[in-house]
């Protein structure tokens, strides 16, 4: 399935009438639901979400990107994966991840009922940055000390 409209592409969509704008609304969020209802799970409680966006093009704006997650979550509701997509039920944060891909663009959704899983990626970036912040404080340790 490729990967529903970005900002632009609605507001283009908006612009030339509302009718086409229900239109494309109506089309993706339907289409979703029916892969959802194929994927046969539902989640009854609060949710967790990740977005994994796979984009060939980096010169896209994030947030124009990530307007597609409404066709996304709108979906998810009307192939009852979920019962509702309001604040009462996605907890925050929803999380974005952009990726490049060699490929055709997407997006790889990751739901859950306990925020837990949200930690692997925290977990990984802080590393990083612990192991940069350590090499940079070592680097600035020894010009001070060559100084003295």
């Amino acid at each position: 399935m490729p990967l529903p409209p970005c900002m632009n592409e609605i507001i283009n969509q908006a612009r030339s009438s509302w009718q086409a704008s229900a239109e494309l609304k109506k089309y993706w969020t339907n289409l979703i639901g029916e892969f959802v209802r194929d994927c046969e799970f539902c989640l009854d409680s609060t949710v967790w979400i990740e977005f994994h966006w796979y984009l060939k093009n980096f010169a896209r704006d994030s947030d124009n990107v990530a307007a597609a997650a409404k066709f996304i979550m709108d979906g998810l509701v009307t192939g009852r994966a979920i019962r509702n997509d309001n604040l009462t039920v996605i907890q925050s944060p929803v999380v974005h991840y952009y990726h490049r891909s060699s490929g055709d663009d997407g997006v790889l959704l990751r739901l859950s009922q306990s925020p837990d899983f949200l930690l692997e990626n925290f977990i990984v970036s802080n590393q990083f940055s612990r192991s940069s912040l350590e090499r940079h404080n070592q680097k600035i340790t020894h010009l001070i000390s060559k100084q003295l």
